[in-house]
């Protein structure tokens, strides 16, 4: 499986060859099988991000085309019967350093229509990162309004990339962000 670090997705009317045109500076970029979806692999996911947002103050039409960007620290193929254990097993790392704080899971499924449910997904993932908090003294607790963290789960197809997405990223960088 090519490795990938970064998910994104094109803004509403966005165009594809534009958009790939910007993104190929920076690393390899892919089309997916989904429309308006691409994997790509950075050397730096914090220089990347910088990059854009940078270029996006300096230039109303930079990155126009582009909706959202998900960073992701891990990957894996999966089996429908065995991503829910494949992401907790991806996300268990994360346990200890969500103890005492806010969070929440949010999967972006393409692909596996009725086989993999978003919601119960996410309810299991977020019950498994309170449980192994736990372990390290204090419980994270699932927090939609104001979370510390988010843990972003993004399928694409039989890939996914699970990413932790901290409160600074999300504050300093508009276009990183869940669905």
């Amino acid at each position: 499986m090519w490795a990938f670090n970064i998910v994104v997705t094109m803004a509403s009317g966005g165009r594809y060859h534009h958009l790939m045109a910007e993104l190929e500076a920076h690393g390899e970029f892919h089309r997916t099988e989904f429309l308006g979806v691409l994997l790509g692999r950075v050397a730096d996911v914090a220089d990347f991000l910088e990059t854009v947002r940078a270029a996006r103050e300096l230039s109303v039409i930079a990155f126009q085309d582009l909706g959202r960007v998900v960073p992701v620290e891990r990957t894996f193929t999966f089996r429908t019967e065995e991503f829910l254990e494949r992401v907790c097993a991806t996300v268990a790392p994360w346990a200890g350093e969500l103890a005492g704080g806010r969070f929440y899971v949010r999967l972006e499924r393409r692909g596996h229509k009725g086989q993999i449910v978003s919601p119960e997904a996410e309810r299991a993932i977020d019950a498994f990162i309170v449980q192994e908090s736990a372990k390290s003294g204090t419980a994270a607790r699932v927090d939609f309004e104001d979370p510390d963290a988010v843990i972003a789960v993004e399928t694409v197809g039989d890939r996914c990339g699970v990413g932790l997405l901290s409160r600074a990223q999300l504050e300093r960088y508009d276009f990183v962000r869940v669905s």
